[in-house]
């Protein structure tokens, strides 16, 4: 559960950290998993990078692995996403972010929200996103980059990009890629981080990051010689469902099945 100072801290600056929530076996059991499934070349949500080899991202491995899968119901986690929320919740989205060393890209600015609302349908940001290190968490490799309190300014509009060279082999691979399809104003950013500044939290395997659907995020390409291996369970309420007016995203990429989540009880990930 969050203490009276993670929640101040989550309600002013859009996110806030907890430490040591994953067991060192438990990673290993996730590191493991990540491996495996990083080698599933037929995995419709494996994104690479542009040299077409390197692994960029994992999406919906929860739905294809039991180890992810527990994850998603680890109680602390689970416990978190409740208790800001006020609901019960489900995944909307999971993905595996794999910095690899040396190559690993940059993900650009942008705000949960504008995707899921734009993509997806949900009608509010009544969602959140807990960023699970499966590795150390380095200024060097990476580091998720939030602007804090800029969840304040509320939805912000975007930019939507004309994407053809994804656009010929599917309508939500920008999505996913180095180069967004939707960028925030760069003078939008400018003003928001002169008036709010920048935030990389670094930290242990097994520490985590919990963000507001509307926090401004990014983070930089991974400049050492070790993997950043990253997992991003995005809660929803299952009072805040699609609305769908058009053929949804892919399962991988927004969930089916809104049924309230359990805590697991497979002991490693108590």
């Amino acid at each position: 559960m969050l203490n009276e100072e993670l929640k101040r801290q989550y309600e002013k600056d859009g996110y806030c950290i907890l430490r040591n929530v994953v067991s060192e076996p438990a990673l290993n059991i996730l590191r493991e998993a990540a491996e495996a499934c990083s080698r599933d070349t037929e995995d419709p949500g494996r994104v690479t990078e542009q040299d077409g080899i390197t692994v960029r991202g994992l999406h919906g491995t929860h739905l294809r692995n039991e180890a992810i899968a527990s994850l998603c119901r680890h109680p602390v986690l689970l416990d978190a996403a409740k208790q800001v929320l006020g609901q019960d919740v489900y995944v909307h989205q999971f993905k595996l972010n794999i910095k690899a060393a040396f190559v690993g890209d940059v993900w650009e600015w942008h705000q949960d929200m504008t995707f899921y609302h734009r993509e997806d349908e949900l009608p509010e940001p009544e969602f959140l996103t807990i960023a699970v290190f499966l590795d150390d968490v380095t200024e060097f490799n990476g580091p998720l980059t939030l602007i804090p309190g800029s969840h304040n300014a509320g939805f912000l509009d975007s930019i939507k990009h004309t994407i053809a060279a994804y656009d010929q082999q599917s309508d939500w691979l920008s999505n996913t890629t180095a180069k967004l399809r939707y960028t925030v104003d760069r003078d939008i950013l400018r003003k928001l981080v002169q008036q709010c500044g920048m935030e990389a939290p670094k930290g242990k395997a097994g520490d985590c990051v919990v963000f507001h659907a509307n926090l401004f995020h990014a983070s930089g390409v991974n400049i050492s010689p070790f993997d950043r291996r990253m997992a991003f369970i995005s809660y929803n309420s299952v009072k805040n469902l699609p609305q769908p007016t058009r053929p949804p995203r892919p399962e991988f990429l927004a969930a089916r099945s809104f049924d309230a989540l359990t805590p697991c009880s497979d002991e490693v990930f108590q």
